[in-house]
């Protein structure tokens, strides 16, 4: 199997997103929203949001190159607080691991392009403990 060497950070765009979140009891709640990635020299912007039960959350992203196969980003999360983390790239995949600044929350996140889509998987824990995870078909527009 060949893997293509398109990630989400490779190139400027929209995507669509389609999400489902699961709470630590199996409680489904699905979302929409978009994503905009922009690009200047080795500067990233990653503007997301989704609308969950009527909310609009937003989460936006500054992200630095490090190498092609290492960024780092802060996020200004509302409704967490300032997310700190890694995405680490591997030819169509993102592996991303994070944390919020003086919380014991963290995360992961797996992001897999393919062609104009890209797949993510990622869960949310305070500490050891499992608060959430979530699924998200993102489609380029």
């Amino acid at each position: 199997m060949h893997l293509q060497n398109q990630h989400l950070l490779s190139e400027p765009g929209t995507w669509i997103t389609q999400s489902e979140f699961t709470d630590a009891k199996g409680g489904i709640s699905k979302a929409s929203g978009e994503t905009i990635i922009s690009i200047d020299g080795l500067h990233f912007k990653n503007c997301s949001w989704v609308n969950l039960n009527g909310t609009r959350l937003a989460n936006d992203y500054l992200i630095s190159k490090v190498n092609d196969r290492l960024f780092e980003y802060i996020s200004k999360n509302p409704a967490l607080g300032l997310q700190k983390g890694t995405f680490h790239i591997d030819r169509n995949r993102i592996y991303s691991r994070f944390i919020i600044e003086t919380t014991s929350l963290n995360g992961f996140e797996v992001i897999v392009r393919r062609g104009n889509y890209c797949y993510t998987e990622g869960a949310l824990f305070d500490g050891d403990k499992l608060l959430n995870t979530w699924t998200c078909i993102m489609e380029k527009t």
